[in-house]
């Protein structure tokens, strides 16, 4: 089974997915790395809350919030 992932576009709140030592709460998305595959591009990413950054592979991020709303994202009453 293929699983297709959505590109990342900057300033996306995302969390890490079983995250480890020092990786919980809220990351926002910077640039995507030259060089890191179509398949499972790495990102690199900034901490909300402290500023720490981190480079991270699209397959361990949860996307949480987006910054642009689509007409499929918008509720229909």
């Amino acid at each position: 089974m293929r699983v297709l992932l959505r590109v990342l576009v900057p300033c996306t709140r995302v969390r890490v997915r079983l995250p480890g030592p020092g990786e919980r709460g809220l990351w926002v998305v910077g640039d995507r790395l030259v060089g890191s595959g179509l398949h499972d591009p790495a990102y690199e990413l900034r901490q909300e809350r402290n500023g720490r950054t981190r480079i991270l592979r699209r397959s361990r991020l949860r996307l949480t919030r987006s910054t642009t709303t689509t007409s499929s994202s918008r509720r229909r009453r």
